[in-house]
């Protein structure tokens, strides 16, 4: 076994063992009768079937699983308020939901956790940063922005962190620990078995090792002149799943357009459009944005949960009718 370099070795060397996952997904069914609110929902990666996960008077805003799947981190917020204020999580074995605390921040993205906490980008005042609570709340570290600057390895143990306006990503250890500095490197997304990491420079995506920071791959995105977005690494290592602003995007109804790339050999496949997109099993889940629209003798907000199957491009409603389906995300099985 070749020698590691002792600067900094990283806990993902670890490689997290291979598991069934299903998807979960924010979801809120409309109701002509009274008040409703996003809940958890689940979907079976295998036989495309959608079920609620949670039933309760509370948001569920950005939910994302620990590695081991038994607990789901969510922001929410006290009944009436629009602003996701609170920490919580839900345990899939007791379907409890518990707060963890309540935030005297702006909470953005939810980058998910272990049972022992979870990290989130914030803002406090005009600053942003990365932040960590595991029984108290902990700056880690400043940030220049608070999206698609930091990206949490799939054991909740790594954090490669954007914390400039520079293209260059910082490691840190769940504990703060700062590691190596890799140059030419923006929008981190990690592997699922943590071995690797994908950035963006430009218009160049890259795949770095993610132990020697070196790069093993890398491809230009030329299919628009707009800046290109990383959102998922295939579970299998061998694709990347790739956003840009979408040619029917507005102000209204926002929208990505989506491509595959085939790392070994730069191949691109054009995906579709969407607000999120994640990979599946053999395919690729796209939810669409909110739109409205007729609904029998009248009008109401509807979105969809598509499969795209890379092979055929077809396009198969999951999760449709008058409901609203956000942030798709793969969650092992507990």
């Amino acid at each position: 076994m070749p020698k590691l370099p002792t600067l900094f070795v990283f806990s993902i060397l670890i490689t997290l063992p291979c598991r069934p996952a299903d998807i979960i997904f924010g979801r809120r069914v409309y109701s002509s009768t009274g008040r409703s609110h996003e809940q958890i929902w689940t979907l079976d990666s295998h036989t495309k079937k959608i079920a609620p996960l949670t039933s309760s008077e509370r948001r569920h805003g950005q939910p994302v699983c620990s590695p081991d799947g038994k607990r789901i981190w969510f922001l929410s917020g006290p009944f009436g308020n629009i602003d996701d204020s609170e920490l919580w999580w839900f345990d899939r074995h007791s379907h409890a939901e518990t707060m963890a605390t309540k935030l005297n921040i702006r909470p953005v993205t939810l980058l998910g956790g272990s049972e022992k906490g979870a990290f989130f980008t914030a803002v406090e005042g005009e600053r942003a940063g990365l932040y960590r609570w595991d029984g108290r709340l902990t700056k880690v570290s400043a940030l220049a922005d608070t999206l698609d600057t930091v990206a949490l390895s799939p054991d909740a143990r790594t954090l490669a962190v954007q914390g400039g306006k520079t293209p260059s990503v910082t490691m840190f250890e769940a504990s703060g620990t700062q590691g190596r500095k890799l140059d030419n490197c923006a929008n981190p997304k990690w592997s699922a078995d943590g071995r690797k990491l994908a950035c963006i420079v430009g218009l160049r995506i890259r795949v770095l090792d993610a132990v020697s920071g070196v790069e093993t791959a890398h491809a230009e995105f030329t299919a628009r002149s707009t800046p290109p977005y990383l959102q998922d690494f295939s579970p299998d290592g061998k694709r990347l799943l790739v956003g840009t602003v979408g040619a029917s995007h507005t102000s209204t109804i926002p929208q990505m357009d989506y491509w595959t790339l085939e790392i070994a050999t730069g191949k691109w496949e054009f995906v579709g459009p969407g607000q999120a997109a994640i990979f599946a099993a053999a395919g690729v889940i796209l939810a669409t944005p909110r739109d409205l629209a007729t609904v029998g003798k009248g009008h109401d907000w509807i979105s969809q949960i598509l499969f795209v199957d890379p092979a055929t491009h077809t396009q198969a409603p999951l999760a449709a009718g008058t409901a609203y389906n956000v942030e798709p995300c793969r969650c092992a099985a507990p």
